[in-house]
This record gives structure tokens, C-alpha cells and sequence, in this order.
């Protein structure tokens, strides 16, 4: 599977990965040298131009929104670079070159339409509006079919075809006014054959080169190119920043702040990207706290609510990690409390300190109490995702022994979905994520549980730094749904799950390569089916978990 441009684009800007920008390199070289080329009409200024583009690239990688359309954004820094290079160039000299170089870049422009074109196209596109632009770009350029370009801007395949197609009847129009006079047809043809035209065979490994080296090898005119199109590059964009902000002053009379162009607070340091992903240390332990609040309302006359007031620690043990980049784990339980209440009344109460006397009068606090020091082990993928979990029916005996009505009391309180659930820290969609201040990435995980297998789609945010019980957090924050999934056998379920939403924030230590705290709010209508009888209850549930301290073992 190709790897998304920008996916490539965090990889080096956090790494500094030469192979994730060779393949950007090798991806790209073509289209920022012919979009110098048909500007500059010199090979060798095209070639330069090309270094410039892909070193401003290398220098500026930590700064690319999780949106950019990188063909698009290089070609507008390719038309921009090349614009600063003829203006230094004399006109004499451009003169002079004209008849020689003329003669060798027309063979591969044989198409009479493509030879008025040519010279107007990369004026004519930056004239386009940004999506506009990119449509055109990705689908005839680039060769993306309209499902693939709908995929890179957000629409549907159909939208897609209909942007691309509006943004070539715009060109048509901009190239009459130039006094090349074509049709959409034409266009579209010349466009796809000829747009495209072969770096030199060289050119992209001496690009790769100095761009890793972020142009420190460059010769002054190279230096000076890069130097002129960030100047432009700066400008353009602040002009679209006023814009904007004059259009919304008109719109609403006061000053908002438009969410795309404003930059995140922070220092230059904490809005570099950064990778998040989970870093056990063998040879340590993690002492965890998980603490749970289920309010449940049956809506039963003269029935009062009731919480359940739920809390845990626990060590994790890192043993290894795994041929497939996963993790081998350890838990063991170090204590745990349980309180419900009806009301203003305690209902029940247990606790794993319990004294072995009370044991007959509450054996919840026995089973408890049996539990600390058990340990449970975890394989999971790349992804944090657990596999496969050991040790439960050896949990049970130890609890519960072989008495069958003790094993389903246990299993009632912590059955085995449940406890596989505790092995899946940080678990993603991906191995690893880099993200950087006021990213946005959506989630989709199916999440086994009592009430099936669970749909859960959330939407997260990379909000901002923060200092977290000793250590510097990224502080994420999500939202979103959580359902029973439809392929779950609903007759069968006793628990159905309906208009669930999900909200909370993380506070996660890139340089731990752990999880310090997660705040997880709840809602959702349950769907209970008691003797056959459905019954509706609205559920909230408040999830807290600390990391408490990190020894060696």
C-alpha cells in the first residue's frame, strides 16, 4: 500500500528519515521540474529551481498542515521560486538562450495546442481557487482517478468530477483572455499527455542529497533562489490571511479568528512534530490507578438512581517486545475497591484490605483481596490492540476455586472480555502517529464487550503542552460515538447499547512513551432485555486513569 504523502512528511520532519523523503523525492521531482521548465524554458535553472523547491520542503516539513496536498503545495513553491529566478535573470540573456533552448525542449511538446498552453498553464493555475487547483493538479498531473482526488480533498467521487471539471472550464476562460482560445476537451488532453516531463536521471539524487542536507552544500544562486521564494511564499500567504480576516469583519463586524490560518500558541520547539506512540521499558514496572463512576437510571417509581463507584490499581511488567513491533505484557493487581450507592445510601461496599473475618458476610472483598498479587499477560500488536490474553482461568481457580456458583459470582464482576480490555494501553489505529500542535485525525476502533462487539468513531485533537503530575503531556482531547456494532447478534445480547457518545481528554509523555492520564465521559441509552421484556436505561459513566509512578523492578 503507498504510504500518504504526508504521513512521509511527518516521518522525516520527526526522524529525519532520508528514506521517507527520497520517496517524496522520486514521487514529486517530475512535476516541480516541469513546472520550473515551462516557466524558466532553461534546463539548468529548472534543475536548480528543483533543489530550492525540495530544500525549502526539508526545511519547512514541520510546518505542513495534516491537510496539505503536497503536489499542489509544491508546484505553487515551484511557479513562486521560478517567478524570483526570472526576475534576476537579464532580459538579454533570456534572449540569447531562446533559439538554443527552444530547439531542445520542443520535441517533447509536439502538440500544437500544448505549445500555446504551456507557457500560460502555471499562471493560469495559481489564478484557480486552492481546491480548484488542487482537483486539476491531482487528477491531471498527478493521474489520480476522481475517486482518489475526492478521497485527498473530502469529497465524493461525483463532487470530485464536478470540481475538476469547473476548474477546467475557469482555465479555459483565463487562457481566452489571454488570447488562446480552446476547449475544455483540448485542455484536458494537453494537460494530460505533456504536462509531464522527465527530471534528468541524475537530478533526483543530487536533490535528495542537498536537500537532507537542508542546502548547507548549495551554491549561492541556489541559496538565494530559496531565500527570494520563501520571501514570496511569506508574503502570498499573509496576503491571504488579510483576505480572509477583511472578509470576516464584513460578514460579522467583529474580528474571528479563522481556524485554518491561525497558527497554534506555543514555542517554535512544541510545534514541531512529534511521535506518539506507546514505549514500554523493559526492566521497569508502571503502577496505574483506573477509577470508574457508572451512574444508571432504570426509571423505576421510587427507585433512585444508582452509582457504582469502582477503582483499581495495578502494575504493568513489560517482558518483551514482540517479532510483530507489539508488546508481551504483565498486570498484577495491587488493590481494588468497589461502592454502590442508591441515592444517598451505600448499598454496598467492598475493598481487597478486607479483613479475612468479614469474609462470610462479604465475599466480594474476599474475591477482591484473592485478586491482589494474580497476575495476567498480554500479547498485543503494533497497534496496542491485545491479541491474546493468558492467565484468566488461573485467575478464576485462585479466586473462586471450584466451586461452580463462586466461579459465576466472579465472572459476573470481571469477566474475561472485561480484563483483556485493561491490556490495550494506548491503543491506535496505527503503530505509530506523528502529529503536531493543532493536528486533527479521526479514530474508528470496534471494541469488544459485554453489549457485543462496539463501534466506536472518535474525533481527536492535539490541543495543546501541558504539565501533568511532573511530567511535559501532549494534551489530547476526543469526541465521539460509541454503538453496538451490527454485525453483533442483538438477539442474543442482553445489553444493547444506542446514541452513545464519547468525550475526554488524553495527557500522553512523548518522551516516556506513555500515557500519564486519560478522562473518559460516557453517555448512552442501555437497551436491557430482562425475561424478555425490554427495558431503557441512560448511562453515564466517568472513566479516570493515572499513571502513578514508574520504578525498576
Amino acid at each position: 500500500m503507498t504510504t500518504d504523502d504526508m504521513d512521509l512528511v511527518r516521518e522525516y520532519a520527526a526522524c529525519q528519515s532520508e528514506q521517507a523523503f527520497e520517496t517524496l523525492v522520486a514521487r514529486y521531482v517530475n512535476l516541480v521540474y516541469s513546472t520550473a521548465l515551462r516557466q524558466t524554458r532553461d534546463p539548468h535553472l529548472a534543475e536548480e529551481i528543483t533543489q530550492a523547491v525540495f530544500i525549502i520542503l526539508a526545511r519547512k516539513a514541520g510546518w505542513l498542515g495534516a491537510r496539505t496536498i503536497l503536489p499542489a503545495w509544491l508546484h505553487r513553491a515551484a511557479v513562486l521560486a521560478a517567478a524570483d529566478a526570472l526576475k534576476s535573470q537579464r532580459r538579454r540573456a533570456q534572449r540569447e538562450q531562446e533559439a538554443h533552448l527552444q530547439s531542445e525542449i520542443q520535441p517533447a511538446e509536439t502538440d500544437p495546442a500544448w505549445e500555446l498552453i504551456s507557457p500560460l498553464l502555471d499562471k493560469a493555475l495559481i489564478q484557480l481557487g486552492e481546491t480548484d487547483r488542487q482537483a486539476v493538479l491531482l487528477h491531471f498531473f498527478q493521474k489520480k482517478t476522481f475517486a482518489e482526488v475526492g478521497c485527498s480533498l473530502g469529497l465524493s467521487e461525483d463532487s470530485a468530477r464536478k470540481r475538476t471539471s469547473r476548474a477546467l472550464e475557469k482555465l479555459r476562460k483565463i487562457f481566452s483572455k489571454n488570447g488562446v482560445h480552446s476547449t475544455t476537451t483540448i485542455l484536458a488532453g494537453a494537460i494530460s499527455t505533456c504536462s509531464a516531463q522527465a527530471a534528468p536521471a541524475a537530478l533526483a539524487k543530487s536533490v535528495t542529497t542537498m536537500a537532507l542536507a537542508k542546502g548547507a552544500t548549495a551554491s549561492a544562486s541556489t541559496l538565494t533562489l530559496i531565500k527570494g521564494a520563501l520571501k514570496i511564499m511569506a508574503w502570498t500567504k499573509a496576503k491571504t490571511a488579510i483576505v480572509i480576516g477583511a472578509a470576516a469583519i464584513l460578514v460579522t463586524g467583529t474580528v474571528i479568528t479563522i481556524g485554518e490560518i491561525a497558527a497554534p500558541s506555543g514555542t517554535d520547539a512544541e510545534r514541531r512534530p512529534v511521535v506518539m506512540q506507546t514505549q514500554w521499558q523493559v526492566g521497569k514496572k508502571y503502577l496505574m490507578r483506573q477509577e470508574s463512576i457508572q451512574t444508571m437510571d432504570m426509571k423505576n417509581p421510587g427507585q433512585a438512581k444508582q452509582v457504582q463507584n469502582q477503582t483499581e490499581t495495578f502494575y504493568f511488567f513489560p517482558i518483551k517486545k514482540r517479532d510483530n513491533n507489539g508488546w508481551q505484557l504483565q498486570l498484577e493487581f495491587e488493590s481494588l475497591t468497589l461502592v454502590v450507592t442508591n441515592g444517598n445510601h451505600i448499598a454496598f461496599a467492598a475493598d481487597s484490605t478486607q479483613n479475612p473475618a468479614q469474609d462470610a458476610r462479604n465475599p466480594v472483598g474476599a474475591r477482591f483481596r484473592k485478586m491482589t498479587g494474580a497476575r495476567l499477560e498480554y500479547f498485543t500488536d503494533a497497534n496496542g490492540k491485545v491479541e491474546k490474553m493468558n492467565g484468566y482461568p488461573e485467575l478464576v481457580t485462585r479466586v473462586a476455586g471450584e466451586d461452580q456458583q463462586e466461579r459465576a459470582a466472579f465472572k459476573d464482576i470481571f469477566n474475561e472480555i472485561a480484563l483483556e480490555k485493561y491490556g490495550s494501553v494506548g491503543e491506535d489505529t496505527v503503530p505509530r502517529r506523528v502529529v503536531k500542535l493543532g493536528d486533527r485525525w479521526a479514530i474508528s476502533l470496534k471494541v469488544p464487550s459485554n453489549a457485543g462487539n462496539l463501534q466506536v468513531d472518535i474525533k481527536c485533537a492535539f490541543k495543546n503542552w501541558e504539565q501533568r503530575a511532573g511530567h511535559k503531556c501532549m494534551h489530547l482531547t476526543f469526541t465521539g460515538a460509541i454503538s453496538t456494532d451490527a454485525s453483533s447478534d442483538a438477539a442474543a445480547l442482553r445489553i444493547k447499547i444506542e446514541k452513545g457518545k464519547v468525550a475526554g481528554d488524553v495527557w500522553f509523555d512523548p518522551e516516556l512513551g506513555i500515557m500519564v492520564e486519560s478522562v473518559e465521559d460516557v453517555n448512552a441509552q442501555l437497551k436491557i432485555n430482562q425475561n424478555g421484556q425490554i427495558v431503557t436505561a441512560p448511562l453515564n459513566e466517568k472513566t479516570r486513569v493515572t499513571l502513578i509512578t514508574v520504578e525498576d523492578v
